[in-house]
This record gives structure tokens, sequence and C-alpha cells, in this order.
């Protein structure tokens, strides 16, 4: 027998459909979607006999790619499920043996069989698409509530600088000494070099200081004349005079 060349035969490859890169869900994928679903596309029979049937975990698909995070996996499978290239047929689970089993897909743009075996011709829903951008919804609901991100550009400027108006510390705030003292408040956080009059009327002030005064000079006179009643009642000798054999002088 004579042997047949087999011309333009190709080794094993993934086949990518013009009029699905062609389409506007397509040109809006990311390109690590586009990845993840050529990845996909490999893994799916020439005859179409597995399709709703494909699955491949967030590890596998990034061991295929030699990158990506499980995290941004995961968000590239949801934005293909969004613009309608894929379809999930099976959640994820445990299996009889202890194993996690990863979720099962379908792709759209090739005809799949229902559970009789019946062919079923193409959905291709990404040329439904009706333009709405996706979003990553779960990326949202980490951001804490009430935080609201800078958004992008914004972080480079100068700091706006606002100012605050200087006014009195709340009541129970151990902070610096306030600055505004009301008139007649006695504190013990004061400023470094007070008034007397901030802390009181003038007047009254004044009426203070003299009765001070009075008691200071009232004493001085006082310690004065006790020193000289003191110093009259002094003997001039404190060696008694019978010591010189002569006897005491009285005092005059």
């Amino acid at each position: 027998m004579t042997s047949k060349k087999r011309k333009g035969h190709l080794p094993p490859f993934i086949p990518a459909i013009r009029t699905t890169m062609a389409s506007p869900a397509w040109k809006a994928l990311s390109f690590g979607a586009r990845a993840v679903y050529i990845d996909l596309r490999g893994y799916l029979r020439h005859d179409n006999a597995n399709n709703g049937k494909v699955y491949r975990s967030y590890r596998d698909v990034s061991a295929d790619l030699g990158r990506g995070t499980l995290r941004s996996i995961g968000r590239w499978f949801r934005e293909l499920e969004h613009y309608g290239f894929i379809v999930q047929t099976s959640g994820y689970y445990l299996g009889v043996d202890g194993d996690g089993v990863a979720p099962h897909w379908r792709l759209t743009e090739c005809p799949s069989f229902d559970t009789k075996g019946n062919l079923v011709a193409a959905t291709r829903e990404f040329e439904r698409w009706d333009g709405v951008l996706y979003t990553d919804q779960k990326t949202e609901t980490c951001i804490p509530q009430g935080y609201t991100p800078y958004p992008s550009g914004l972080h480079t400027g100068e700091p706006e600088r606002v100012e605050i108006p200087s006014n009195c510390i709340p009541e129970g705030y151990i902070d610096s000494p306030p600055n505004c003292i009301p008139e007649g408040y006695i504190t013990c956080c004061h400023s470094p070099s007070p008034s007397i009059a901030s802390y009181g009327k003038p007047d009254l002030v004044a009426a203070v200081l003299a009765i001070v005064h009075a008691e200071l000079d009232e004493l001085d006179s006082s310690s004065s004349r006790t020193a000289a009643r003191v110093a009259a009642h002094v003997p001039v000798s404190v060696v008694p005079c019978w010591v010189f054999g002569r006897r005491p002088v009285p005092p005059l």
C-alpha cells in the first residue's frame, strides 16, 4: 500500500472563531479574561461532546497561564460570565473522596448536548450584550463601610490645607493649655505668664492686695517690737559677777 500524505495537518491547537473575537463584547474583555477563555477553549473537545462539562480550577488556570492570583482568576471567570461567553452549569462542591470539584462551564459559542443526547445549537449570549461594562461586586464589598477611596490622580497633588478656627477646649479634654479662659474662671492649667487681672475683677484684686499688705506691715511692726522687748531684758553679762570678786550692778 502506498502511504498517503496528509497535507495541512497541524499539531494540537486551540481554535479561535473570528466572529467571536470581532464582537464588541470580546473587545470589552480584559486581557486576563481573554486568557482564561482561551485556556477553557483548549479543554473543549473538537466534537463539543463535553460542552457544559468543561471545568478548570483556579489553581489549574493559574498554572496554565503562569501568573495570576486566585482572586484575580475568579474575577476573570465572573467577567466572562457577565459578557455571556460562558454559562455555569454546576457549581463547585465537595466530592465523595473529600476533594473539591470545580464549577462546570458551557461555552456559548459552541453547540452542546442536553441530557438526552440531543444537539443544542450555540446560544452565543455575548452577541446580545447590552453594553453594560463589568464591575466586580465582590471586590467592591471588600471596601469597609463608610470608607471613600481616593479618586485616581488626586493623591499626587498637594494636600488641601484647611484653617481650623481656634475654639475653647471641650470639657474633659486634656491637651495644651486653653487659650480662651472665661472671665472669673480659675483653673490649674493656665498660661505660662498669667496676669492677676485676667482671673478676677480689678477692684476685688486691689482690695485683697491692700488687706495682704496691711497684714504684712502689722506683722513686721509686731515682730520688731517683740525683738526690742526681748533685748531689754537680756543681762549685760551672762558670767556671774562674784567670779570677779565684785557685786552685780543693778540694771538701769
